[in-house]
C-alpha cells in the first residue's frame, strides 16, 4: 500500500500508523520516521514535524473520502477506518473580482510562438501589447478561457550580485504551479486599475510591477518614492511558457529593479502572507539550487545570470547503494530530456548492457519499433496496452525475460514510463537491486535538444503534443522515485561530464 505515495513522509507515516494501531501527532510521526530511518538520506528539513503535518494535510484535502489517512483531532492523524474524522476548516484564497489585461492567443500564433525567455522583446511586445489587441476581462473568465493569454508583470529585485527571493505560500490567488515554490519574481496580473491615459505604450505593465512590489513587501522610503514615480524599473524581456496548463494561460513581462541603498534592505519585511522566507541570494555562491525554484525563476536565473549556472550542481545523489552494481539501472525522464545520450555513455564507458523498453513493447504489440515520424501512433498503441489491467505486468515480465537472457550484472533499462511497470519489475527482480536515474531537463532546453535530433518536429506545439501524450503523463512524477538526478540544462558537453562525475561518485 505505501508504494502508492510519492512523498517519503507519507510512506513513513503509513508504516508507523500501521504498526502503532493508534492516532499519532505529526511530531511523533516525524520523530519515529527519523528514528527508524524511514526518510531518505538527503532529508535535511529543520522542522520535519511541520513537513509531516503539511504532507498529510495536503494529501487528506486532495483525496477527501478516498484518503488513506484521516485527521481525528487537530494535529492528530490515523489510517482511515471508517470512523468519524475531524475536518479542519479550509483556508480559502480570496475571491477574484478584478478585471485583468489579456490578449487573444491567436495573435501570438500569428506573430510566432516561442518557449522560454526572449531578451529581444521589443518586436513582439509592440505587436502584442497595444489597445488593438489587449482588453480587460473578468479574471475568473480569463482563467477558464484558453482563447486568451493573461499578462503578468514579473519583477526581479537586485542589489549588485544579489537577488531578492522568497517562497510562495499556498493560500492566495496565484497559479497552482507557483504555490509552495521558491521564486525570484514578484508581481501579478495587470489589472484595470494599473492603466491610465499615460500608460498606453505599455498598457500599465510598469505601473502594475511597482504596485505589486509595494503590496507584497515593505519598501524602504527611498525605494517606495522611486517606484511610485516609476523610476528605475526596466523591461528585461518576455516569457511565454506553453509547457503546462497554467503556463499556457499566461504571458509574462520581465522587469528589473536595482535597489537604491542596500543597507535599507537588510531586514526587509513582507506585507502579504503568501510571501515567506524573504531573503537575498548571493548569485556567486553555492548557497541555493536552481531546481528549488519554479520554472519562470529558473528561466530568469539561466537567462539573466548565466554565470550562476557554472556553480550549480549537475547531479544529485540520493541513494548510492541502489546505483552500485550488480543491479538493474532504470534511466527515465521526459521526452527530449537526454535519456538516449545518458544510455549511450553508460553503455559505452561504464559497461552497461541496454534493454530498450520501447523496443520490448513493440515486440509485445507485434508492431515496428517507434520512429519519430510515427511516434504519435506508437504512443497511442502503447497507451492502450499499458492502461489495460495487465499491461504493466506483461511489459515488466518481458523486460525481466531479457534481463535473464543477458545474465549481466550491469543492465540498463531505458525508458520505463509508468510507476506500475517499475513496481512490477522490482517484484520480479526480488532481492536484485533496481536503481533509478532520472534525467531532469527544462521544457525549453528539451525542445531544443529534441529539435536538433528530430527534423520532423516543426514547432513547440508538435513537441509538447508528444511530450504530453497520455502514455507520457506519469513520467514527470517518477522523479520522486529516483535514486539519483541528472540536471541537463547547459548543453551536451556539460551533460556528459555530469554523467561521468555522478558514476564516479557512486563508485567511491
Amino acid at each position: 500500500m505505501d508504494n502508492q505515495f510519492q512523498s517519503s513522509y507519507l510512506k513513513a507515516a503509513h508504516i508507523i500508523l500501521q504498526q502503532a494501531k493508534k492516532p499519532q501527532s505529526a511530531r511523533d510521526l516525524a520523530n519515529s520516521a527519523i528514528r527508524d530511518s524511514l526518510l531518505p538520506d538527503n532529508t535535511n528539513a529543520k522542522t520535519p514535524w511541520k513537513t509531516m503535518h503539511a504532507r498529510l494535510s495536503v494529501y487528506i484535502r486532495k483525496h477527501g473520502d478516498n484518503s488513506v489517512f484521516m485527521r481525528v483531532a487537530p494535529g492528530m492523524y490515523d489510517i482511515r477506518k471508517g470512523l468519524d474524522f475531524y475536518e479542519a476548516p479550509p483556508r480559502k484564497p480570496p475571491k477574484a473580482n478584478e478585471q485583468v489585461l489579456v490578449f487573444p492567443t491567436s495573435v501570438l500564433d500569428d506573430i510566432g510562438r516561442f518557449q522560454g525567455v526572449k531578451r529581444d522583446w521589443q518586436p513582439i511586445f509592440s505587436q502584442l501589447i497595444n489597445p488593438s489587441h489587449c482588453r480587460y476581462i473578468d479574471r475568473v473568465q480569463a482563467e477558464q478561457d484558453s482563447n486568451y493569454k493573461q499578462i503578468i508583470a514579473y519583477i526581479l529585485v537586485t542589489s549588485g550580485n544579489k537577488i531578492l527571493a522568497y517562497k510562495r505560500g499556498n493560500y492566495n490567488r496565484v497559479a497552482d504551479f507557483l504555490r509552495g515554490c521558491q521564486c525570484i519574481g514578484f508581481g501579478g496580473h495587470v489589472s484595470y486599475k494599473d492603466f491610465s491615459v499615460f500608460d498606453v505604450e505599455d498598457m500599465g505593465i510598469v505601473n502594475c510591477a511597482a504596485r505589486e512590489l509595494g503590496e507584497e513587501i515593505r519598501l524602504p522610503p527611498l525605494d517606495a518614492n522611486s517606484l511610485g514615480n516609476l523610476e528605475g524599473i526596466n523591461i528585461l524581456g518576455i516569457i511565454n511558457d506553453d509547457s503546462s496548463e497554467n503556463g499556457r494561460k499566461h504571458f509574462a513581462v520581465v522587469l528589473g529593479y536595482e535597489v537604491k541603498n542596500t543597507n535599507d534592505w537588510d531586514n526587509i519585511k513582507r506585507k502579504e502572507l503568501s510571501i515567506n522566507q524573504l531573503r537575498w541570494l548571493d548569485l556567486d555562491s553555492h548557497s541555493f539550487s536552481l531546481w528549488d525554484f519554479e520554472y519562470w525563476s529558473q528561466l530568469c536565473l539561466r537567462e539573466y545570470f548565466p554565470q550562476h549556472l557554472d556553480i550549480q550542481p549537475s547531479y544529485k545523489l540520493i541513494r548510492k547503494s541502489q546505483l552500485r552494481p550488480p543491479h538493474l539501472l532504470c534511466v527515465t525522464g521526459q521526452l527530449g530530456s537526454g535519456k538516449s545520450k545518458a544510455t549511450e555513455i553508460l553503455t559505452r564507458d561504464f559497461g552497461y548492457c541496454e534493454i530498450n523498453s520501447g523496443k520490448t513493447l513493440a515486440r509485445l504489440l507485434n508492431i515496428p519499433p517507434v520512429e519519430e515520424r510515427t511516434r504519435p501512433a506508437f504512443q497511442a498503441e502503447a497507451w492502450n496496452f499499458i492502461s489495460s489491467p495487465n499491461g504493466p505486468k506483461l511489459l515488466a515480465s518481458a523486460i525481466w525475460d531479457e534481463v535473464c537472457k543477458l545474465g549481466k550484472d550491469r543492465v540498463l533499462i531505458d525508458g520505463i514510463r509508468q510507476r506500475a511497470t517499475l513496481e512490477a519489475l522490482k517484484l520480479l527482480a526480488g532481492s536484485q537491486k533496481v536503481g533509478m536515474l532520472f534525467v531532469h531537463t527544462p521544457p525549453d532546453v528539451a525542445y531544443q535538444f529534441y529539435k536538433e535530433r528530430v527534423q520532423c518536429v516543426n514547432n513547440i506545439h508538435d513537441f509538447l503534443n508528444l511530450r504530453e501524450a497520455p502514455v507520457e503523463s506519469e513520467v514527470a512524477d517518477m522523479i520522486s522515485l529516483a535514486d539519483a538526478l541528472l540536471y541537463n540544462w547547459q548543453g551536451k558537453d556539460v551533460y556528459q561530464d555530469a554523467i561521468c562525475k555522478l558514476m564516479t561518485q557512486v563508485q567511491k
